[in-house]
C-alpha cells in the first residue's frame, strides 16, 4: 500500500500478521554530494543520541526499555547518486505481550519517539548541545578510523578511490572523511539539519499488523511540509577508462588483500538486470561460484575470493585474501574465470544451482522485517516494483547465453593490493 503524505513525502505500508513486531523506517534522501556526506553522517550521530525530552543516551535507552525493549537507530547509506539518513525503530506488537498496562499502543509510542528525535532535538539556546556535538564528532572520527583497521574494508575503499578518481562523492565512505569532520561546527550541523527537514525526499515505511488509518493518524502530528523534488535518476553512470588503474600500499598484514574493480554497465532498470545478478552469483557471488571453486579450492591461491555487483553504480568488485607473492597469478586466474564466462562456458548444472541459491536467499529475506523495509526504498527510488512470482519467472528464464552477454560487458578498471611490504613483493 503506497500513499502520498505531502509533495515529496511518501508512505509504504506492508500490513502482515507474520511478525510479532512492527518495524518502522524513515529515510531522508538527498543528492549525493562530497561536501554534504560528512555533515549528514555527523548529524545522524547527534540526532541518535539525544532529544529535548531525553537529553542523554541513558535517558533515551531508558525510554526504549519502557517500550518493552524497542530498538532504535540511525544510519547513513550511499545508493548510487543518493545519500540516505535512515531512522529505524522496531516495537513489539503488544497483542503478543502477556501484560500490557499502557494506555497508548506501542506502535504509536514508537512513532512518537521518532517524531521527538526528528523534530524535537536537544537544542539549548537554538544550537545543538556543545557537549553532545563534541562527543559525537569524536565518536564519528573514531568510527571512521576504526573502519580502516578492517584491512579488507580499507583495501576496498582505496580501490574505490582509484576507480572514481576525480569523483569524491563516489569514492568516499558514507560516513565521510576525517579532514572535513575536523572542520565542522555545531552551526554547520544545524544548517544541515534544517536543510534535511526542508528539502530531503522522505520515505516512511511500516511493516506489521497495523492499519493504514493508524499509520496516517500517527504521521499527521509530524510537522512535514511539501518539498520540491527533482526526479533525477539514482543511477551513477560513468565512462570506462582505456587503462587499468593499479595501486598498492604496505600495511602490517600477514594476508594480502587484493581487490579488483570492473565496469558492469547494467543498472537496476535494464532488461539484463536479472542476468547480471545470475552472472555475479556464478562468477563469485556464492560458494558455488567459479572464483570460490577455482581460485580458492582448486588452485589454493586465495584464502577467500568473492564478487559483488552494485546495480546503482554499474560496478562489479572482486575481493580476495592472498599471499602477496601470488598477486600476478591470482589476477591471471580471476581473469581466466571471467574469460570462460565471456565464452559462454557455464554448465547448465552450475546455472541451475546458482538460480536455486538466489531463490532461497530471496525467500529467506521474506522472513526479515528489515529486509522488507529496505527493499521498499529501492522500489521507491527506481520506480520498480515486482511481485515475487514475476521475479521468479525472470530468474527461471535466464539462459547461459544471457549470462555470457552480461560477462562480455565486464571490463577491468582498477586493481589494488594491500600487502606486508618488500618481503612479499612480486
Amino acid at each position: 500500500m503506497h500513499f502520498r503524505i505531502r509533495d515529496g513525502v511518501t508512505l509504504d505500508l506492508l500490513p502482515t500478521k507474520q511478525f510479532k513486531t512492527i518495524g518502522i523506517k524513515v529515510d531522508f534522501v538527498a543528492p549525493l554530494t562530497a561536501t554534504a556526506i560528512t555533515a549528514r553522517a555527523l548529524l545522524a550521530q547527534v540526532l541518535e543520541t539525544s532529544t529535548a525530552a531525553y537529553p542523554t543516551q541513558t535517558a533515551l535507552a531508558r525510554q526504549l526499555s519502557r517500550l518493552y525493549g524497542a530498538s532504535f537507530g540511525i544510519s547513513v547509506v550511499k545508493l548510487g547518486t543518493k545519500h540516505v539518513i535512515r531512522l529505524t525503530c522496531s516495537v513489539v506488537d503488544e497483542q503478543y505481550l502477556d501484560q500490557f498496562a499502557d494506555q497508548t499502543p506501542l506502535f504509536e509510542q514508537g512513532m512518537a519517539l521518532l517524531k521527538a528525535v526528528l523534530f524535537e532535538p536537544l537544542l539549548p539556546n537554538g544550537q545543538f548541545d556543545p557537549a553532545t556535538f563534541t562527543q559525537q564528532r569524536q565518536n564519528l572520527l573514531t568510527a571512521i578510523k576504526s573502519l580502516d583497521d578492517d584491512k579488507q574494508y580499507l583495501a576496498n575503499r582505496r580501490l574505490q578511490e582509484l576507480l572514481f578518481t576525480g569523483q569524491p562523492a563516489q569514492a568516499m565512505s558514507a560516513l565521510g572523511d576525517t579532514t572535513t569532520l575536523g572542520e565542522l561546527t555545531a552551526t554547520d550541523i544545524l544548517g544541515t539539519y534544517h536543510d534535511m527537514l526542508a528539502n530531503d525526499a522522505i520515505h516512511v515505511a511500516v511493516v506489521g499488523d497495523v492499519t493504514a488509518d493508524r499509520v496516517q493518524a500517527a504521521l499527521e502530528s509530524w510537522p512535514l511540509t511539501d518539498r520540491q523534488l527533482t526526479d533525477d535518476s539514482p543511477y551513477y553512470r560513468w565512462e570506462k577508462r582505456a587503462d587499468v588503474q593499479a595501486g598498492d600500499d604496505v600495511a602490517p598484514v600477514v594476508q594480502a588483500k587484493l581487490n579488483l574493480a570492473y565496469q558492469l554497465p547494467i543498472y537496476r532498470d535494464d532488461a539484463d538486470f536479472m542476468a547480471a545478478v545470475v552472472f555475479n552469483a556464478a562468477f563469485g557471488g556464492t560458494p558455488l561460484s567459479l572464483l570460490f571453486t577455482n581460485v580458492r579450492e582448486k588452485a589454493s591461491l586465495a584464502y577467500y575470493a568473492s564478487s559483488s555487483y552494485n546495480p546503482f553504480t554499474g560496478t562489479l568488485g572482486v575481493q580476495s585474501g592472498i599471499q602477496a607473492e601470488n598477486q600476478e597469478r591470482v589476477v591471471a586466474i580471476i581473469g581466466e574465470q571471467l574469460a570462460a564466462m565471456q565464452r559462454g562456458e557455464l554448465s547448465p548444472e552450475l546455472l541451475a544451482e546458482v538460480k536455486a541459491s538466489l531463490l532461497n536467499a530471496r525467500l529467506a529475506g521474506l522472513d526479515s522485517p528489515q529486509r522488507k523495509l529496505v527493499s521498499l526504498l529501492n522500489s521507491e527510488l527506481t520506480h520498480l516494483t515486482e511481485p515475487l512470482k514475476t521475479w521468479q519467472e525472470k530468474l527461471a528464464a535466464v539462459t547461459v547465453a544471457d549470462v555470457q552477454r552480461v560477462a562480455q560487458q565486464v571490463t577491468l578498471q582498477a586493481t589494488y593490493c594491500l600487502h606486508g611490504g618488500a618481503q612479499h613483493a612480486n
